[in-house]
């Protein structure tokens, strides 16, 4: 749910910067036109000039209105981020049944079989969720190497092999 929302508020924030690039870049063009025709009006002989300055200063200035609602959405949107990372990792933690206790202080989990192990300080909870993981995957791998792959019996002739099979079956089933 937490992924839901937060997708939908970057997704209105991008639209809105999306929306402010538009202005800024109607603005330029505009500014673009207002200088180009202040430029004819020096250049020309006759000197008369129409009060462009407020219009420069105007287009100007929105031009970095549109810019800094541009810069100040990419700085939430990364907030955003970093915040929905830092949710997902203490919820990896509570979901691992970690804990952030205050004595001894900082992130701890009792593994099932009631050692305690220290994680991290309590603002630190991406490197806790990284040594939980690190924990977690130290604990399976032992399991997963005790059961050894089955050792091929050596090829005989026809007829033993219904026999080799039954050896077979016998010691898998011992192990």
């Amino acid at each position: 749910m937490k992924k839901q929302t937060a997708a939908t508020v970057t997704n209105a924030i991008n639209d809105k910067s999306e929306e402010a690039r538009k202005d800024a870049l109607f603005e330029i063009r505009s500014l673009r036109k207002d200088l180009a025709q202040l430029e004819k009006e020096l250049s020309s002989k006759k000197n008369e000039i129409e009060d462009p300055a407020f219009d420069l200063v105007h287009s100007a200035f929105e031009i970095f209105r549109h810019t800094q609602v541009m810069a100040e959405n990419r700085k939430l949107t990364v907030q955003i981020d970093e915040s929905l990372e830092k949710a997902s990792f203490k919820d990896y933690l509570d979901s691992k049944g970690a804990r952030v206790l205050k004595k001894p202080e900082g992130w701890h989990w009792i593994s099932p079989q009631g050692e305690m192990h220290y994680l991290g300080e309590s603002n630190e909870t991406q490197a806790a969720a990284e040594k939980l993981e690190a924990l977690i995957s130290k604990r399976k791998n032992p399991a997963a190497k005790k059961a050894a792959p089955k050792k091929a019996a050596p090829k005989k002739e026809a007829a033993p092999k219904e026999e080799s099979k039954q050896e077979e079956k016998s010691a898998a089933e011992k192990k």
